[in-house]
């Protein structure tokens, strides 16, 4: 049976194997939360809640029904820092790594699988780039239980203070948003500058993709080592890397400034915050709505135009090939490359002296449509289970779980069943990707690779 099961597994398409492997997770996360074991009042969870749970760690979202803090004891908090990991560099990385540790080869259908799921388009060094990935992960997400262990021990105590430290340090870097703070997150932290920076950074270093992370890291070491210029380490990084660390930078900073302005006359807001809490709450918030789900205000006290900013810094997310979700924003890049060249009237798209494919346009305009049509569908359906609660906060939840992010306008708790499963499935389809979802449940058959000509058919458009 065993033996039947694995050659069913290894005759799987990449796609249905990077969605397998994920819900396989969540489910077990799910039993592990469900059962008294996980639990501090020794009672079962109800089940929904520990799969609406279990889904939210391993697509690394934020959302919950009950507060981690105060619903799980220590085995518990384990289980979910677990689900977070595995779901932050995907089982199949940990899997593949396991398999090269045992000086095992992975098979072309692997190789493949790993290409889909880390967003790498060509060959590549496969056990060099997962224990790369490993070896920065654990490095990056270490630096930050040191620094936020040495911050909390005063308060916590000791084990307290760095088990605080290594859940906290985990669920920035895998852009989770999960805290042990309890229902109001970091708001008790909007003006401690350790925390909110620690944090922070973390966020964006999870964000921004492992793919980025080397080609910075091979352009340091040239430029430390005297062997190129500043100038010419900078014109050297790749095209896909100065596309992720300009919008980055973009949506960072221009959000936090357009979110600044748009808050700073509402009094429910930055209610008695200081001009320092009030730059470090916006800037903050701009970077958590990069997929990470952590607040240090209340987000339900914002006005429409806030919420409407927040919505759309959510959608478009982080970067691909790293912990964060949304459409990334390589995507946004190249849609707003490919709109910038039609209005100036030329015939290809161009970024840093560089032509970007026709196939990267088609792809980025898939991402975009599909993931909008999915988005529409979600609300709508939210609309019509749990319209009570209201548009705006139910848009506001579903744009969350789809792009993983994981922030609430506090509606969370109240959501029917029904409004609860459909949340899972945002969730769901927004970390393996909808395009992921779709070739897993779609049987692709086989065609004839033969051009056929058609006649054009004209349809008036505009």
């Amino acid at each position: 049976m065993i033996t039947f099961i694995k050659e069913k597994y290894r005759r799987l398409s990449p796609a249905r194997k990077i969605a397998l492997t994920f819900l396989l997770v969540i489910l077990s996360g799910a039993v592990l939360l469900w059962l008294p074991i996980s639990n501090k009042d020794g009672g079962f969870f109800p089940f929904l809640d520990a799969l609406f749970t279990a889904t939210s760690a391993t697509c690394v979202t934020g959302l919950f029904t009950s507060p981690i803090a105060t619903q799980f004891n220590l085995f518990g908090q384990i289980v979910m820092m677990l689900l977070i990991q595995i779901g932050g560099l995907g089982l199949m990385t940990l899997m593949a790594l396991f398999v090269l540790a045992m000086k095992n080869k992975l098979s072309m259908k692997e190789k493949l699988a790993m290409q889909e799921m880390l967003n790498k388009n060509n060959i590549f060094d496969m056990r060099t780039f997962l224990v790369d990935i490993l070896r920065y992960t654990l490095f990056f997400e270490g630096l930050g239980v040191v620094i936020l262990a040495i911050r909390l021990m005063p308060e916590f105590g000791i084990w307290q203070g760095f088990f605080h430290a290594l859940f906290l340090s985990v669920s920035a870097f895998c852009n989770a948003g999960f805290d042990l703070f309890g229902a109001d997150s970091l708001i008790g932290y909007r003006g401690d500058l350790t925390l909110n920076f620690v944090i922070m950074t973390l966020i964006v270093l999870g964000g921004i993709g492992f793919a980025v992370w080397f080609d910075v890291r091979d352009k340091l070491h040239d430029l430390f080592h005297r062997r190129i210029s500043l100038r010419k380490a900078l014109r050297t990084l790749s095209t896909h890397t100065k596309a992720v660390l300009l919008m980055t930078a973009i949506l960072i900073f221009g959000g936090a400034l357009v979110f600044f302005l748009l808050e700073y006359p509402n009094p429910l807001t930055f209610q008695n915050y200081s001009g320092l809490d009030m730059g470090l709450a916006s800037l903050f918030q701009s970077v958590t709505l990069r997929t990470a789900g952590f607040a240090t205000m209340d987000l339900s006290t914002t006005t429409v135009a806030t919420k409407f900013l927040m919505m759309i810094l959510m959608f478009i997310g982080g970067s691909p090939g790293g912990t964060a979700g949304g459409i990334k924003t390589t995507t946004f890049f190249v849609l707003c490359a490919f709109i910038y060249t039609m209005l100036k009237g030329q015939e290809h798209v161009k970024a840093f002296h560089r032509l970007i494919p026709r196939e990267t346009i088609i792809r980025a305009s898939n991402v975009m449509v599909i993931n909008l049509i999915t988005l529409f569908v979600g609300i709508f359906l939210l609309c019509v289970s749990d319209g009570a609660l209201g548009f705006v906060n139910l848009a506001f939840e579903a744009v969350s779980a789809m792009a993983t992010v994981g922030l609430t306008l506090g509606i969370t708790t109240s959501l029917s069943a029904i409004g609860k499963v459909i949340i899972i499935l945002l969730m769901y389809a927004g970390r393996i990707g909808i395009a992921t979802l779709l070739l897993s449940l779609i049987k692709m058959k086989r065609v004839d690779d033969r051009p056929i000509a058609y006649p054009n058919g004209n349809i008036l458009i505009g």
